[in-house]
Formats: structure tokens, C-alpha cells, sequence
């Protein structure tokens, strides 16, 4: 029996790694699409988003079959519950994806403004997204608090692409569409920084402080 419980614990987290791989991989393919204006790409990236909203409820229903089944000692019920949170994450990441996506779709006939900027703060989050990843699995808390730190620098690039959008717009007598999806994806960008910090938060809380609590 012990053997089996072993391997099911080993199973949830390898099906875990798979969905954060998966979820750092929409990113990237979300971003890249931006850049070469590639639609394939986009459609794309909303079917993985929609492969990892079905892989979090999968993980999910495991891991609860499993608390209800096995009996859990406190270390592994603490990983499980931060398996949990982690899936989430990677669930609200895809979607911030999928809706980056889709602002790319509405450009069609336009153009994403700032682009390199944007890019720039979508590389600073992809960094972030490694970082936790490697230093979940390390169980390095002291790297994890640098992964805290560097949603910062996110922020402030966000607010410098906010004030140039409107800036910009205030030029303009209506509303231009281009500033605005620019605006949106930027916040998109900056909410998935947000689900980072709080990946790190839940690997600090369920016992990355004393412990480690690998994805």
C-alpha cells in the first residue's frame, strides 16, 4: 500500500511540473505570436489555456481523492494543498495568456503599440515564472523572496506603459483602440506577475520556510 501511495504522490507532482511547463510555454507562445503578428500562434495559445483550466481540475480532483483515501501524514498534506494553490495559478496564468491572445486577434488590421516594451515586461515575468519554478523544486527560499522582489520591477514597467498610453490618447479626440489594447496588454502582463507572487507566497506559507515543498 505504501508503495502506491508513493507513486501517486510522485504522479500529482510530475502531472504539476507538466501543467507549469505548460503554462511558462503559453506564455512564451503568446508573446511570440505579439511580436510576429502570427494568429496560428494565438489559436493556439487558447487551446492550451484550455488544456490547463481541464489539467487543474484534474490535479485538483486527485489530490482530493487522494486526502480522502490515503490518509496523508502533515508534510504531505501541506504539499498537496500547495499543489493545489500552484494549479490555481497556472490556471489564472493561462488565462491571462488566452486574453492577451485575444487582444492580439482584435488587432488583425492594427498594430500592438509599445510592443518592445511590453515584450520587455513580458521577459522580466517569463524570468520570474523560471526562477519560482527552479527554486520550488530546489526548495531555495532565499530565491524566492528575490522572485518577490522582482515583481517590482514589473510594476513600475507597467506604470511607465500606462502614463505613455495616456499620454497618448490624450492627444487624440476619441478613443483610439490601438492605446487601449496596448493598455490591456500590459495589465495582463502585470496580473500574471501578480499570480506569481502568489505562487511564491503559497510555497513560503505551506512550509518553504522550514522545509522544502517542491512543485
Amino acid at each position: 500500500m505504501r508503495s502506491i501511495y508513493d507513486q501517486e504522490m510522485r504522479d500529482i507532482q510530475r502531472d504539476s511540473i507538466h501543467m507549469c511547463n505548460l503554462a511558462s510555454e503559453t506564455l512564451q507562445d503568446v508573446m511570440e505570436a505579439a511580436r510576429r503578428r502570427d494568429f496560428t500562434i494565438v489559436e493556439r495559445v487558447l487551446e492550451q489555456d484550455q488544456r490547463i483550466r481541464l489539467m487543474r481540475m484534474a490535479l485538483n480532483e486527485r489530490v482530493m481523492r487522494m486526502i480522502a483515501t490515503q490518509n496523508p501524514v502533515a508534510v504531505d498534506l501541506r504539499k498537496l494543498f500547495y499543489l493545489i494553490h500552484t494549479a490555481d495559478e497556472m490556471e489564472r496564468i493561462g488565462y491571462q495568456a488566452a486574453a492577451i491572445g485575444r487582444c492580439i486577434l482584435r488587432t488583425r488590421y492594427g498594430k500592438v503599440l509599445l510592443l518592445e516594451d511590453i515584450y520587455r515586461m513580458s521577459e522580466r515575468t517569463a524570468t520570474m515564472f523560471e526562477r519560482m519554478l527552479a527554486n520550488s523544486l530546489s526548495g531555495n527560499t532565499q530565491a524566492v523572496h528575490e522572485v518577490l522582489q522582482m515583481d517590482d520591477e514589473v510594476d513600475v514597467l507597467y506604470e511607465q506603459i500606462y502614463r505613455e498610453c495616456i499620454t497618448r490618447q490624450s492627444d487624440l479626440k476619441s478613443q483610439d483602440s490601438d492605446v487601449m489594447t496596448a493598455v490591456n496588454v500590459a495589465q495582463y502582463i502585470e496580473h500574471v506577475g501578480d499570480h506569481i507572487v502568489n505562487w511564491a507566497r503559497w510555497f513560503l506559507y505551506f512550509g518553504g520556510e522550514t522545509e522544502n515543498v517542491v512543485v
